[in-house]
């Protein structure tokens, strides 16, 4: 039976490095609109508070940008999801930049209070960096760390000030319960990465944590590493599934901030659209990194909208 969905915008865009993110959930409701779709139609849709307005590009937080707005949206944002769970709907969220992960997982996990929260990203990037390995300072690079709560110290290339340190640990215990870390190692699996820095492949190396390539998802089929991925995750009984666009390949994803030839071609999007959206143990689905500014013709949104056909 289809889930009930709500939808989720959590639009806060102060992660990234370039502006526009916050568009995206707008841009996919316009395009629905301007193919006379319906999808949307009579679905909640709720808007966590985004504070993009506290942007400070030179802020004293170098290797967080921005952490203190960032902090105020994503509490708001794991009280929403906590609160769209409690009310028994599906959350379908429309985030701005990925680092809004960061305060959504955390709504799953706390409202579930699991032991084992499965966590699907599909991406080109691993986002595992913490403001002591960063070599840009952008959050939506760092969006699984706190949540994981490895800070990779042995690979520390930054000294961050007390305020960020103190900024970062509070990311990591948002929620009700206070919960850190929200996941394990172990419960992650990567779909479609292809672009990291040497510190953050360290820690797939030191906890052995699950990543399919583009090239795995060519040479065995969408549909068994599927299968291989909902396997690994079999002893998880909740799964949270986040798709950023940019693990498409360019010749599909440009209206994206980060995008990296080689990604996944649209059949292959499709079938983990299809495979996922109605699993019965996925609990939230996540479309990240829309950003109209850096598009031509709305293509990325309507790239979303035609995804999203296929399961609304």
């Amino acid at each position: 039976m289809p889930k009930e969905v709500k939808i989720i915008e959590s639009a806060s865009e102060n992660g990234a490095g370039k502006r526009g993110a916050s568009l995206g959930p707008a841009a996919i409701f316009l395009e629905a609109r301007q193919q006379n779709l319906d999808i949307f139609d009579n679905r909640g849709w709720v808007i966590s508070q985004d504070f993009n307005d506290e942007f400070y590009p030179e802020h004293h937080t170098p290797y967080a940008r921005n952490i203190q707005s960032i902090l105020k949206a994503f509490r708001q944002s794991s009280e929403t999801i906590e609160a769209v769970l409690r009310d028994d709907y599906f959350p379908l969220i429309f985030s701005g930049d990925h680092s809004n992960a960061i305060g959504t997982i955390s709504g799953v996990k706390n409202f579930y209070n699991t032991d084992r929260l499965g966590v699907i990203w599909v991406d080109a990037h691993l986002d595992l960096h913490s403001p002591y390995t960063t070599p840009s300072g952008n959050m939506h690079g760092m969006a699984l760390n706190p949540l994981l709560n490895k800070d990779n110290l042995e690979n520390a290339r930054n000294q961050p000030a007390q305020l960020t340190e103190d900024l970062w640990n509070e990311l990591k215990t948002l929620g009700s319960h206070k919960i850190c870390p929200k996941i394990s190692p172990a419960d992650i699996v990567y779909i479609g990465i292809r672009d990291f820095e040497k510190e953050e492949w360290s820690l797939i190396e030191k906890y052995g944590i699950r990543v399919f390539t583009p090239e795995e998802v060519n040479n065995k089929g969408v549909n068994e590493v599927l299968d291989e991925v909902l396997a690994y995750l079999s002893g998880c009984e909740h799964i949270y599934t986040s798709f950023d666009v940019d693990s498409m390949d360019t010749s599909i994803s440009r209206g994206t901030g980060t995008p990296v030839d080689g990604g996944l071609t649209m059949e292959q999007a499709d079938a983990i659209f299809k495979t996922l959206f109605h699993h019965e143990k996925v609990r939230a689905f996540e479309i990240t990194e829309v950003n109209p500014l850096l598009d031509y013709n709305n293509e990325m949104a309507r790239t979303v909208v035609n995804l999203l056909k296929g399961v609304l």
